[in-house]
């Protein structure tokens, strides 16, 4: 009985295998017929293969390469951002929240009477600072939310609120407005937003910063560029 598909047969031969075709493809006609085939589909491979490098080329060139001019503002919010978490360890201890709407308050309008003074907007420096803080709680949040989860919170050293924590925060209080004021030229451009997003995602990269830390980074410098 003629199989009506191809079989496939081996046989050991001198240490090795043999495929013997049998059926459809046994005559030298069928043979020929299956390498014209095998042939083309070898093209099309070529084919598929070369539109998705040039595809891949085209993405990679439409991202643009991110502006280290703002790798110093970028630094310093993530400097920021490390500070979270002895705030929250602190808060965690005496278990007050995380939200303290009179401190924020204050330290908004103190960082906008400083701003306002080397010539950066007071609007834009409540915007900014706020935008700050705000990021700042969220990663509080996410990480009491993981001690939680844990049932504790890590036993490492703890900082003094008064006496460490918040002099660092007015220090980069300080060297955000230097750099609110040195950057006004980058960040009034058009293309800034799309410079800044490059930026934040390669510094993100190169520093492997967390899912947390990334997002956190995002809201932190949300209201950056000068609309």
């Amino acid at each position: 009985m003629t199989a009506s598909l191809p079989e496939y047969q081996s046989r050991e031969q001198s240490g090795g295998i043999r495929c013997i075709f049998v059926g459809k493809y046994r005559n030298k006609h069928g043979l020929l017929k299956m390498k014209n085939r095998l042939g083309q589909i070898a093209k099309l491979d070529n084919l598929v293969v070369a539109a998705t490098l040039l595809s891949a080329s085209g993405l990679a060139n439409a991202n643009p390469a991110p502006n280290k001019e703002f790798y110093p503002l970028i630094e310093l919010t993530v400097t920021r951002l490390d500070v979270a978490r002895d705030v929250a360890l602190t808060k965690w201890d005496t278990r007050k929240s995380v939200e303290d709407l009179e401190r924020e308050k204050q330290v908004i309008s103190t960082a906008a009477l400083e701003s306002s003074a080397v010539g950066v907007p007071e609007g834009f420096a409540r915007d900014f600072f706020s935008d700050q803080i705000e990021a700042n709680k969220l990663v509080q949040y996410g990480l009491m939310a993981q001690w939680h989860r844990d049932g504790k919170a890590p036993t490492s050293p703890r900082a003094s609120l008064k006496d460490q924590i918040r002099p660092k925060l007015d220090k980069l209080q300080t060297a955000f407005i230097q750099q609110l004021a040195s950057t006004e030229a980058l960040r009034s451009k058009p293309e800034c937003a799309a410079q800044l997003y490059a930026a934040t995602s390669g510094y993100g990269s190169e520093r492997r910063l967390s899912a947390l830390y990334s997002i956190a980074l995002d809201r932190a410098l949300a209201r950056v560029c000068v609309s």
